[in-house]
């Protein structure tokens, strides 16, 4: 073999080693599951309306399920890149009077814009272009258990 030759294999060698150590292996960032409700946004700047329940978002086994204060929409959810990827939102279709109706379009929007997310604590922060909202953990409430019946 000449020198050159076995250069050559010695440098191929030296690459694909080099390449291997500087693999990334990426894993998915988890959805932080659980049941959140809006404290502040961009939108307004408390987590509700006046007069109205708080926007909630709960995040579980890959579905999500946002409520605006009015309509609730569902649908299947992801992490993709460090962004929430949710499908399309089924979304009831209550009446919204003003200005529930655009806080919950620019709510539903930001949902539907693939936000980054992070936590901070007990705080989940979502952004999207120019809106951004932040949530913190709610306490779960159990289902309740059906009332027994009384025998006769």
């Amino acid at each position: 073999m000449s020198s050159s030759f076995f250069r050559l294999k010695l440098l191929c060698a030296a690459v694909a080693i080099f390449s291997a150590s500087c693999a990334v292996v990426d894993k998915p960032i988890p959805l932080p599951e659980g049941r959140w409700e809006m404290t502040t946004s961009s939108f307004v700047d408390i987590g509700r309306m006046p007069g109205l329940a708080r926007a909630t978002l709960l995040l579980r086994d890959g579905r999500i399920s946002a409520f605006s204060g009015c309509n609730t929409g569902t649908g299947a959810v992801s992490s993709v890149d460090g962004r929430m990827v949710a499908t399309p939102l089924a979304v009831t279709r209550r009446a919204c009077i003003e200005p529930v109706g655009s806080f919950e379009g620019r709510y539903f929007k930001l949902l539907q814009g693939k936000p980054y997310f992070r936590t901070e604590g007990d705080a989940l922060i979502l952004s999207a272009g120019d809106d951004s909202a932040r949530f913190r953990r709610s306490v779960e409430k159990p289902a309740e258990k059906p009332a027994a019946k009384l025998q006769p």
